[in-house]
């Protein structure tokens, strides 16, 4: 009896044993289990990103540039006036609408009064007979008709205008120059260009009446004051496209008389083409993974870019800004674990 007594002490005491052996490993256990199967990869004591998720490696980056369209002309639209000239807005001009406008009067160069917001080019004088007056905006939403008027509102000088709405122009400050002349044949000069696929608008003004359509460019509009006296203002526009880069072409018109004239050149860029990142890399060996996490420094905030599937080793990044620089880095994941990034040079597009 006692030595039963004594055996079923000695299992108590050593399940006791056991029991506060256990509370001292248990800490260690749940140390390491925690480290190795965390939920997310913040924490220095992950395991599963540091020993068992691999990023993927030689990450670059190439430029990819979508072209951007053509220009092209939307509608124009003419008039006339004494003093002043009062141009409607062509047909369908919509909201940022690349608009040109050609003023031009019986005078020597004025400084006319020009709506807000609309810009002076430049203008070109013959003598005290003719000037032509170039201005350039962007469209606004219901753009309003534009008035342009000589200085002296008593004045009877007589003003023929024309404006163009065109599309795809990048709003800046275009190319311009001008030349004058006495002729029948009114000419616009060559002016050189860095860019491509530019849109090159011939403007015709003369002294004595019409202009008509010139040769080798597509007609944008014709208007006079009238015609047989030295005080009558004619114009006309017109425009191609243009490979570039290099010289533009001159272009002539005609008209029936012999008279002054002024010839201008006004050289439109695109709009620029749109640059994206081409992203590519050696996949992670971590097998298992679901694929991988993009972010991307620089420009707009951007979310960060899932690309599914580990064996994935490319991806696109878009659209970018020219000029700016970006930086990329990837990382591979799976769920919310992420490994450490691998980046890449710092990337700045030029489409």
């Amino acid at each position: 009896m006692r030595a039963q007594r004594r055996s079923r002490r000695g299992l108590r005491a050593a399940a006791a044993a056991l029991a506060a052996l256990a509370l001292v490993l248990a800490p260690t256990a749940l140390d390491g289990t925690r480290a190795a199967f965390s939920a997310t990869t913040s924490t220095a004591g992950d395991e599963l990103a540091t020993r068992q998720l691999q990023p993927p490696s030689g990450l670059t980056v190439t430029q990819s540039c979508a072209a951007a369209p053509a220009i092209t002309r939307r509608a124009s639209a003419t008039a006339t006036g004494t003093a002043s000239v009062a141009l409607p807005m062509p047909a369908g001009t919509t909201r940022g609408d690349f608009l040109l406008a050609q003023v031009a009067y019986h005078d020597g160069a004025q400084t006319l009064a020009a709506p807000s917001g609309w810009a002076l080019l430049g203008q070109t004088a013959n003598a005290t007979n003719l000037t032509s007056a170039v201005y350039w905006k962007v469209a606004a939403t219901g753009e309003p008709g534009a008035v342009f008027a000589h200085p002296d509102s008593s004045s009877i000088v007589l003003f023929a205008g024309g404006v163009t709405a065109l599309v795809g122009v990048r709003p800046v400050t275009p190319l311009f120059t001008g030349v004058i002349g006495s002729s029948a044949t009114p000419t616009t000069p060559s002016v050189s260009t860095p860019d491509t696929g530019v849109q090159v608008v011939h403007l015709f003004s003369k002294t004595q009446g019409p202009v008509d359509p010139a040769a080798d460019a597509t007609d944008f509009y014709g208007d006079a004051t009238g015609s047989g006296s030295s005080v009558h203002v004619g114009i006309r526009g017109a425009g191609e496209t243009f490979a570039g880069p290099g010289a533009t072409p001159a272009r002539s018109a005609t008209a029936s008389t012999s008279s002054r004239w002024v010839g201008q050149a006004v050289v439109l860029q695109r709009v620029e083409d749109t640059p994206s990142a081409a992203l590519q890399w050696t996949a992670s060996p971590s097998s298992w993974a679901g694929g991988y996490e993009l972010t991307r420094e620089g420009g707009a905030v951007q979310a960060p870019q899932p690309v599914l599937g580990v064996a994935t080793q490319t991806a696109t990044n878009g659209p970018l800004v020219n000029g700016t620089s970006y930086t990329f880095r990837l990382s591979t994941s799976r769920g919310t674990w992420r490994s450490s990034a691998v980046g890449a040079a710092p990337f700045t597009p030029n489409c």
